[in-house]
């Protein structure tokens, strides 16, 4: 039971944590004011990156993991280059071809979106 309650707080987080970036990523490009739309992208990457250290983290204490679908939902959603960070830093997920080719693809979608975000 205790396992499933800590699944369940980490979806709620983790949509919580979405809905509010892509608020801020959303109101930064209707608005003009790029400073939203970094914080928005900061927020999720920022997010993405300590989901992968908790994963790994969790993975050598044998503990309940995140489920990989949930990692590359956020990757998809604007936090590719903080799941391709932790996969770097953290040695994670470097060896599963479902993360190694879309997260480097979202990546550069994301970033050519900021860019023309941006200009």
């Amino acid at each position: 039971m205790n396992n499933q309650r800590h699944l369940k707080t980490y979806k709620t987080i983790r949509n919580v944590l979405l809905l509010c970036a892509w608020i801020l990523i959303g109101y930064g490009w209707w608005s003009g004011q790029q400073l939203w739309l970094y914080a928005g992208t900061a927020l999720v990457n920022i997010y993405a990156l300590i989901m992968m250290a908790k994963d790994k983290r969790w993975a050598k204490q044998g503990k309940l993991r995140i489920p990989e679908s949930g990692l590359l939902l956020v990757a998809a959603l604007g936090g590719a280059a903080g799941t391709w960070a932790g996969m770097i830093f953290f040695r994670h997920k470097t060896k599963h071809l479902s993360f190694t080719i879309p997260v480097p693809i979202f990546f550069i979608i994301q970033m050519y979106l900021l860019f023309i975000a941006i200009r």
